[in-house]
């Protein structure tokens, strides 16, 4: 039947994590002193924000912090108004799907209250496979050779030449990106994050060391460990765990969890 077909959480379990410990896999956590320290000047300016590649969960992010996590230095700021401090941004100040490499040269608002170094970027990551096939129902900006095909998408060599692959072009707020295929454009977004030094073809070394106070969180973990991946992320930055009064559609004390669909507006896709 449909209902024996649905797995079990501990089956759910099995699939995403190698070992026995069922605790969402955090990268980053070694960054999080650094930021409260970059910013123990004046922590009323801390912000969390979203960031990630299209269709990876940047919205649910936003969405659960938004109602979950207060900065409590803001809030006092804001005479105790946790809705208006709470300090969460919905994206990134160079954009949430902009690559990292525009951190600094590049910005989404034109009067900007904080410095990119007031805000800890929670980088999401979704599994390149399920990722492809989700960027092949909705694309956004990225566009590439037989990508409306639904049989064969995504389509890393081109048809015609196998051994040529088939390359991506994806429009970003600072302007265009070239890559060598999708797989390709996962690599070099996330590598944006994840090193120090922009990984090129030459054969150079990748330095892994953190080019700035960030975290990176599997899509999966915060679908099935949002309190969890939601109480982590806000201890990073100097934040609380708690229910907002203004928020009526839970009871006090305990968490949102958000049960509808995070993403809202022209654009959004599966």
């Amino acid at each position: 039947s449909y209902w024996e077909s649905v797995p079990v959480f501990d089956t759910v379990l099995t699939n995403i994590h190698r070992t026995n410990d069922p605790s969402p896999i955090i990268y980053g956590l070694e960054t999080c002193e650094e930021f409260q320290r970059i910013t123990a000047d004046n922590p009323s300016q801390r912000r969390i924000a979203p960031a990630g590649l299209f269709n990876t969960g940047t919205n649910l992010l936003s969405v659960l912090l938004e109602y979950n996590c207060q900065n409590p230095h803001r809030v006092a700021k804001f005479n105790g108004n946790a809705k208006r401090g709470h300090g969460n941004e919905w994206q990134t100040l160079w954009g949430k799907h902009t690559p990292a490499r525009y951190r600094g040269a590049y910005v989404t608002a034109k009067n900007p209250k904080y410095s990119v170094d007031e805000i800890l970027p929670i980088v999401l990551v979704r599994n390149p496979y399920s990722w492809m096939k989700s960027i092949c129902r909705n694309p956004y900006t990225a566009s590439w050779q037989g990508q409306s095909n639904s049989k064969t998408c995504p389509k890393l060599k081109r048809e015609s030449n196998l051994n040529q692959w088939n390359e991506v072009n994806v429009r970003f707020g600072p302007g265009q990106t070239h890559h060598k295929s999708l797989g390709h454009l996962f690599n070099d977004w996330y590598g944006d994050y994840f090193y120090y030094n922009y990984t090129i073809d030459d054969g150079s070394e990748r330095n892994t060391t953190a080019p700035f106070p960030r975290l990176m969180i599997r899509f999966e973990d915060i679908i099935f460990f949002p309190k969890e991946v939601t109480e982590a992320v806000c201890k990073c930055a100097g934040g609380t765990l708690g229910h907002r009064a203004d928020d009526k559609d839970v009871a006090n004390g305990t968490f949102h969890y958000v049960v509808r669909s995070a993403k809202a507006g022209f654009g959004h896709g599966p």
